[in-house]
């Protein structure tokens, strides 16, 4: 299945893109943010980040179809 996976803040900069097009088997977005902190060395823990998915917050444990959007949220700061 295919899933689009979003980046903001911290995650694209370290990603080095805004979003980017997966093919996957069937996976929670634990399983899928696992790969990609792997990938990209990203230094949040899955329980710090709020996920939304197809623009919609979501429950950590929801599961991924083809064809959702996902964006795992890290933690914001304000000044």
């Amino acid at each position: 299945m295919q899933i689009k996976v979003l980046y903001f803040a911290q995650l694209a900069d370290l990603a080095g893109k805004t979003e980017e097009t997966r093919e996957l088997n069937r996976v929670s977005p634990s399983e899928l943010y696992d790969e990609l902190q792997a990938n990209y060395h990203f230094p949040h823990s899955f329980k710090q980040l709020q996920v939304a998915i197809n623009h919609e917050l979501s429950a950590h444990e929801t599961e991924l179809k083809d064809g959702d959007s996902i964006a795992f949220l890290p933690p914001m700061t304000g000044g």
